[in-house]
Parts: structure tokens; sequence; C-alpha cells
């Protein structure tokens, strides 16, 4: 094998993850449509740049992904060059976009038909986290291809749970995600409150960390005072965002619960994206609550 390990998808969080590989000594062979960020890549150490996603399979005994949607999850695997046209049986696949469960099933059934044994590995962190090796991983797939990719989950982040079979982590993911969002939204709204109300948001900021209560979060340490301020700060981008809301609320659906706050959620991602601001990071929802009031909305 050329690479000890292939990573296709070199987004906000892919890139930083296969510089930490990089760093923990693995030769990475790497992938991404976008010219830009696969010359970033080929300048780390141990890196190799690979043709295609089919590339990147023929070279390694383990394939991760990261990228930001299902459509594209499809097309690096099973598309023209994707993953299937370059591994061989026994390659162990692992992903880590997050997605419907039911497609990463499909996926894992398409895939066992070349010999090919699919994981998935849903992040729990955001963009920050994953440049200080500071996030957490969600395992479900086959148990005895865990041990394959271990190590370098180890080398991207900070730990892992196995959580059970194919579909099971990106579902788990999607729910957590729920939760991230709906804050999102919500500590956007209680801040643009404090504007409106002339409070000293800087030292509200400031009592919710020290208090430590029950308002404070990952994303409020890290992104209060970016909701504030407008400062891009490397969050997680708004399409993303806006698809996992909707993943939150699908599922909520498909189970019978009507889930007005996942819904109010997701809706709020989506203005935003009806608005024109796909470029924007999750952060833009203080805008969102700036440009609302009451009387427009009753």
């Amino acid at each position: 094998m050329a690479s000890d390990v292939g990573f296709i998808g070199l987004g906000q969080m892919g890139l930083p993850m296969v510089t930490n590989l990089s760093k923990a000594g693995f030769s990475v062979s790497a992938y991404d449509l976008k010219a830009e960020i696969r010359a970033q890549a080929e300048a780390l150490g141990g890196v190799i740049v690979a043709a295609s996603p089919s590339d990147v399979a023929a070279q390694v005994p383990v394939v991760f992904t990261c990228l930001p949607s299902a459509s594209a999850v499809q097309a690096a695997y099973t598309g023209d060059d994707g993953v299937v046209f370059g591994g061989s049986a026994g390659l162990v696949t692992c992903d880590c976009s997050t997605m419907a469960p039911e497609i990463s099933r499909s996926l894992a059934r398409q895939l066992a038909g070349h010999g090919i044994h699919h994981l998935e590995a849903p992040i729990f962190g955001i963009p920050l986290q994953a440049h200080e090796r500071d996030v957490y991983f969600a395992v479900s797939g086959g148990e005895a291809y865990v041990g394959a990719v271990a190590p370098f989950l180890g080398a991207m982040g900070r730990g892992y749970r196995y959580v059970g079979g194919t579909g099971v982590a990106h579902t788990m993911k999607i729910l957590q995600n729920g939760i991230g969002m709906g804050h999102a939204a919500l500590t956007a709204e209680v801040l643009v409150t404090c504007e409106r109300l002339g409070l000293d948001t800087d030292s509200f900021i400031s009592l919710v960390m020290e208090a430590r209560a029950l308002g404070l979060s990952v994303f409020f340490e890290r992104y209060a005072e970016a909701l504030v301020t407008g400062e891009k700060t490397n969050a997680g981008l708004l399409p993303v965002s806006a698809k996992d809301a909707k993943l939150a609320r699908d599922l909520a659906h498909h189970v019978g619960l009507p889930a007005p706050i996942l819904e109010e959620t997701a809706a709020v991602f989506q203005e935003a994206m009806d608005k024109g601001w796909a470029d924007e990071e999750l952060t833009i929802m203080s805008r969102i609550a700036r440009g609302r009031r009451l009387d427009e909305s009753t």
C-alpha cells in the first residue's frame, strides 16, 4: 500500500483532521474536488494528493470520507471514479459525514457487494475542535472492523464510542445536532434580547460562562461573542447547519412527534438560506433575530 490511510473531503472538518493524521506520523492519500484545497493538503508532510476517490482507494487499506451532503458521499463511493472502482475486497471505509441513516444503510449494502466493509463515524464537534484534535466520534457498523479505524480516530480526535449497527451513529449525530442547532438559534435570540434591553452583552456572556449554569455549552463558550459582533470564527457553514436542523426535524416527524422547537429551528436556518447567506457561518442566526419584530411575526 502506498499510504497508511485515505481521506476524501478536505473541507472545514476534513483538512484539519488530515493535518492531525499527518502530525501523528501517518502517511495519507487524500482527495478533494477543489484544486486549491488539494494544494493545501499537498503542502502537509506525509500527504499524497490522489487523482480521484478511486485512486485513493487503490492505495490504502482504510478510507475515510467527510463530505457536505448525501449526494457527495454517494458520488465519492459509487460515482464515476468512485471508491468501488479502486478498492479491493477487504477495504474498510468509514464515513464521517452527517446524513440520514437510511442512506448510510443503503450505501453499506452497495459496498458489501464489492467486498468492502463500511463503517460510519460522524463527528461530534465543530471546526475549531477539529483543529485542536478535540472532536469525538460515534462509530457504527460491523464491530469486527472498528479496530482497523481506531488508530486513525485516535489521531484525529480525543476518542470514540461504538454505538451499534449501521445507521445508529448517524441517527445519534443528527439528534445531537438538533440540540446544537436549537441552542444556536435560541442563544442568538437571547443575545439580541439583551441588546434591545440595553444590557451589556459582554457582561452577560461572562456571567453565563463564570456561573457554568444551564445556558452554558461548547457553542456558547466559543461563539456567543461572535453572535454579537458578527465576526467569522470558523464555525460551521450555514448550508451544513441548515441540513442538520432539517434532518433532526425529519427524524422527529418520522416517529410521529410534532417537535415544534425542532420545526422552528429548521425554519430559522432555512430563512437564512433563503436570504442568500449560504457563504456565511451558523452564527448568522443573530442577523436573523435582529431583523425580526414582534408586530411583524404575529
